[in-house]
């Protein structure tokens, strides 16, 4: 195992999820079952995880959100995600979701998805992702932040 132990089960959730979405968009499937989470993990994860992150990820992903809208809303010159190469798409939607659903920080979380993006993706995809995720964090509502 690499890097440091406690922050890589969330880290391996990210990449597991960015992971999961990406199957899930080109095979159609759109409510993935606690059992579908646990097989892809038992068939496709082979550092510790945490689990229940990479769960909440998942259901977050499913939840009413307009990703695309908020993400073309700042894109500039009529560019659209849906014009993004589809791993680019899964790691910004997912990063997105992270930053509406849940409360990590989000310098964290620009900087987890930054790192992902360069493990998948070329340095220059990784240099759109950090400055669309910098746009969008100074747009987006959180509906974390709002929950009593």
């Amino acid at each position: 195992m690499s890097q440091t132990s406690n922050a890589m089960p969330k880290r391996v959730a990210r990449v597991a999820a960015v992971q999961f979405m990406y199957e899930m968009e080109m095979g159609d499937k759109k409510t993935p079952s606690d059992k579908d989470l646990e097989e892809f993990v038992e068939t496709y994860v082979e550092e510790r995880i945490n689990f229940s992150f990479f769960k909440k990820l998942i259901d977050d992903l499913q939840k009413d959100a307009d990703f695309a809208g908020i993400v073309n809303n700042v894109l500039e010159d009529g560019k659209t995600i849906s014009n993004s190469p589809p791993v680019e798409i899964c790691i910004i939607k997912t990063a997105l979701a992270e930053m509406i659903f849940e409360k990590t920080d989000i310098p964290v979380i620009i900087n987890e998805y930054v790192e992902i993006a360069k493990d998948f993706l070329d340095q220059k995809a990784a240099k759109f992702i950090n400055a669309l995720l910098d746009k969008i964090s100074k747009t987006v509502e959180r509906r974390c932040q709002t929950k009593a």
